[in-house]
C-alpha cells in the first residue's frame, strides 16, 4: 500500500511553487508509506508526481518512486495486483523484459501496452497515476470496489489529486468550504454520496471510473461494471445448499490464496462472527501457523462482548474457536483514554465525508496489528452487505414478501395508523421510516431506519429526495435490476455505493494512518457478482439473514456460531466520564458558530443537546464542527511562495 500524489499543469505551463506544494503532499502521506518516497518533477515544471510506499510485495527491492524504466513514462501506484505474476507471465510472451519482481513493474509494463484499455484483466485493489511525458498525458485509475480512494480537483490551470483529501486542501492556492448537501449525506449515511466530499470542488474519483487527462481536455469514465447476471442460469435452476458451497468454495479459495502475503506478516480477527470465521476457514487450508485476535473495549457497556448467547460470550467463543483451529490467538483490550484521544484527532479530519466513529475501533486494530510487527490484515469486511446482514435488510425482506409482491397495497401505508399496526404486526422496530415514495426503496445500511426525522427537526423545507444517489441503482445497472429481486437490488446497491463509498473508505482510512494494509477477499469481484446474484430464499430464513453463510458454517464449521447474532460497533465509546473529559462535546457544541454558516434551524443546539437526541448525532455534528475548524486553519495558513524556482 501506499500513498499518491500529484498537480498537473492544464495548458502545459510551469506551476507555481511546483516543488513546495508537492513536497508538503507527499511529508503528510508518510503515514501510508513510510518505507520509502520519491517525487518527480518534470523539466519544465508542467508536473510533479509523488510516491509513498508501504512495502509489501518483494520488499526488499530499492524502487524508483515514482516508478519508470524509461524517463518517459512514469507510475505512482497505490495498492496490490493480486494477479501480477500471470500478468506478468502474459507480458514475457509478449518480449517484456522485467528488472524487478513487483506488481508495481506489472502494472507499469501492462500500462505501457494497454493504456486505458482491458482493466478487467487486473484483480486488484488500486488508485494510480500513470504519466507520460512526451504527450503531456496522464491516467488516473481506482478499482471495481473501490477499495482504494483516490481525490481530485480542478482549479484555475491545475488539476490536483491525491490519496487523501487533506494533501490536496494543502497544496491548493484556493481557500475551501463545506459543501451543505455534502453535510446533510454525511450526516445520513456517514459519508458523501459517490464522486463527493465535503469539500466543495474536491471530488472522489468514482469506482470502476478513470480520469484521462488529454489535450487540454479531462474525461472520466467508466472502465467496468459488476455482471451478477453471469450467475442467473446457475441461481435459475434453483441450485441445492451443496451445490452453492462447490462454487462458493471454489471461488473462495482462489481469492484467499490470491491475496496471502508472500513477503511479510499478517493477522486475522477471528470474532466468532460468521464471516471471520469462514475466513479463518480459508487460509487455514494453506497457512498453518496463523495468528489470530479479537478486541474488546474496556467499557463493558460499549462494546456488546458481554451479551452471553447459549451460555458463551462473543470474546469466549472467539477463543473456543482459535483452540479449534489451532490459531495463535490474542484477545487485547483497548483503553477509553486512548479511544478518546483517537476519536479526538479522527473529528478533526473528516473532510472525504466519513464521519463514522467506527473508524476509531478499526484504528486500534490497526494499532495492534503494527505492534505485533504485521503489515497486512486479512479482513473480513463486505458480507453483511452482500448476503443480507443487517436487521434492516431483514425487516425489509418481510416488507417485500407481503407489500412489494402486493403492490396494490402500499397505498395502505399512507395511512399512518394502518403503518403502525403493520409495525406491530411484523414486529418492527418502533422507529422505522418507510420511504416507498422513490425508486426504489433501498438505501444503504439504514434504508428503513432512516435519521430524516431528525434531519427534518434541525432544517427547514428540504428535499432529501436530491441526496439519495447514494442509495439508488447507477443507471449502469437498469437492465439488470429488473431481473433481481429487491434483496438482490440492496446487495447491488451496497457493492456500488456502500461498500466503496462508506465501509472501504473507512477501512482504508483507519488502517492506513498506522501503516497497515487491509486485504479483503470477501470483495473479490467473483465473489461479489455470485452473493449479489443470490436469490432472497438463500439470504433470509424466518428472522435470520445470511442464510446461505449461516448453513454453510452449521455444516462445516460450528453449530453455536450459525446461531450467534450479530454484534455491531455501539455508540458508547465517548459516553464514558473519562473520554467526555477529553472530548468535550457537548461543551463543543454549545461555543461553535459552525451552524451559522449553513441554513440549519435556529434552535439546533437545544435540540442536539437534548438528553433524548440519539447520541449518534451528538457524535456527526462533533465530527462536522471539529473538520469545519480544521478547514478555516487551512484557510488562514494559505503562504505560498510564488516563484517558479520551487
Amino acid at each position: 500500500m501506499c500513498g499518491i500524489s500529484g498537480i498537473i499543469s492544464i495548458d502545459g505551463s510551469p506551476i507555481k511553487s511546483l516543488g513546495q506544494r508537492l513536497d508538503m503532499m507527499t511529508k503528510n502521506l508518510n503515514h501510508r508509506g513510510p518505507d520509502k518516497s520519491g517525487i518527480y518533477l518534470t523539466p519544465k515544471k508542467n508536473f510533479g508526481l509523488s510516491n509513498n510506499r508501504l512495502s509489501i510485495v518483494s520488499p526488499k527491492e530499492d524502487l524508483l518512486l515514482p516508478f519508470t524504466k524509461d524517463q518517459k513514462n512514469f507510475l505512482s501506484f497505490n495498492g496490490e495486483i493480486y494477479n501480477y505474476r500471470e500478468i506478468r507471465d502474459y507480458l514475457k510472451k509478449e518480449y517484456v523484459k522485467f528488472t524487478t519482481s513487483t506488481d508495481t513493474e506489472v502494472l507499469y509494463e501492462f500500462l505501457k501496452k494497454f493504456n486505458n484499455e482491458n482493466f478487467y484483466k487486473l484483480n486488484g485493489m488500486w488508485s494510480f497515476a500513470y504519466y507520460n511525458q512526451e504527450k503531456h498525458e496522464l491516467l488516473l485509475s481506482r478499482d471495481l470496489l473501490g477499495e482504494r480512494h483516490l481525490f481530485y480537483t480542478v482549479e484555475e490551470n491545475e488539476l490536483i489529486f491525491s490519496s487523501e483529501v487533506k494533501p490536496i486542501i494543502m497544496a491548493s492556492l484556493q481557500k475551501h468550504e463545506l459543501d451543505f448537501d455534502s453535510i446533510l449525506t454525511s450526516w445520513k449515511f456517514n459519508s458523501c454520496a459517490p464522486g463527493k466530499t465535503l469539500v466543495k470542488n474536491i471530488n472522489r474519483l468514482k469506482p470502476g471510473t478513470n480520469l484521462v487527462f488529454k489535450n487540454k481536455n479531462i474525461e472520466i469514465k467508466k472502465f467496468q461494471k459488476l455482471k451478477p447476471e453471469k450467475w442467473f442460469d446457475f441461481f435459475n435452476k434453483k441450485p441445492s445448499f451443496k451445490e452453492i458451497d462447490e462454487v462458493f468454495e471454489k471461488l473462495f479459495t482462489k481469492e484467499v490464496n490470491l491475496r496471502l502475503p508472500k513477503d511479510v506478516n499478517f493477522l486475522t480477527p477471528l470474532s466468532g462472527g460468521i464471516d471471520s470465521t469462514i475466513l479463518v476457514k480459508f487460509i487455514k487450508k494453506t497457512v498453518k501457523n496463523l495468528k489470530t485476535f479479537y478486541s474488546i473495549s474496556s467499557n463493558k457497556q460499549s462494546s456488546k462482548t458481554y451479551i452471553e448467547y447459549d451460555g458463551m460470550t462473543e470474546t469466549s467463543l472467539s477463543k473456543y474457536l482459535a483452540q479449534k483451529f489451532e490459531t495463535n490467538h490474542e484477545t487485547f483490550k483497548s483503553e477509553n483514554k486512548e479511544n478518546a484521544i483517537e476519536l479526538k484527532e479522527a473529528s478533526k479530519n473528516c473532510f472525504d465525508g466519513c464521519v463514522d466513529f467506527g473508524v476509531v475501533n478499526y484504528s486500534m486494530i490497526a494499532k495492534y496489528v503494527k505492534n505485533k510487527n504485521g503489515k497486512v490484515i486479512m479482513f473480513a469486511e463486505g458480507p453483511d452487505e452482500l448476503n443480507g446482514g443487517y436487521q434492516s435488510d431483514i425487516e425489509a425482506y418481510k416488507i417485500d414478501n407481503i407489500f412489494f409482491k402486493r403492490k396494490f397495497l402500499l397505498n395502505l401505508l399512507k395511512n399512518k395508523h394502518i403503518k403502525n399496526l403493520v409495525i406491530k404486526l411484523l414486529k418492527l422496530k418502533k422507529n422505522i421510516e418507510f420511504e416507498f415514495n422513490y425508486d426504489p426503496f433501498y438505501t444503504r445500511v439504514n434504508h428503513l431506519v432512516s435519521p430524516n426525522k431528525f434531519l427534518n427537526t434541525i432544517i427547514k423545507d428540504l428535499d432529501f429526495h436530491r441526496l439519495y444517489d447514494f442509495g439508488t441503482i447507477d443507471q449502469d445497472y437498469k437492465d439488470v435490476s429488473s431481473y433481481l429481486d429487491n434483496s438482490q437490488k440492496r446487495s447491488l446497491i451496497y457493492a456500488t455505493k456502500t461498500l466503496p463509498d462508506m465501509f472501504n473508505l473507512r477501512t482504508d482510512k483507519a488502517f492506513m494512518k498506522f501503516s497497515v494494509e487491509a486485504r479483503l477477499p470477501y470483495q473479490a469481484i467473483c465473489l461479489v457478482e455470485f452473493l449479489i446474484a443470490m436469490p432472497d430464499k438463500y439470504k433470509f430464513n424466518k428472522n435470520l439473514g445470511k442464510y446461505y453463510f449461516r448453513e454453510y458454517v452449521r455444516k462445516n464449521i460450528d453449530e453455536l456460531v450459525s446461531k450467534m447474532p450479530k454484534l455491531g460497533m455501539g455508540f458508547a465509546l465517548w459516553q464514558n466520564e473519562e473520554s467526555k473529559k477529553i472530548l468535550k462535546i457537548e461543551e463543543t457544541i454549545k461555543n461553535t458558530n459552525f451552524f451559522s454558516y449553513f441554513p440549519f434551524k435556529k434552535n439546533i443546539k437545544e435540540i442536539l443537546l437534548d438528553k433524548k437526541t440519539h447520541p449518534g448525532n451528538l457524535w456527526t455534528s462533533y465530527a462536522l464542527i471539529n473538520t469545519f475548524d480544521e478547514l478555516n486553519k487551512f484557510n488562514k495558513s494559505k503562504k505560498f511562495d510564488y516563484n517558479l524556482k520551487n
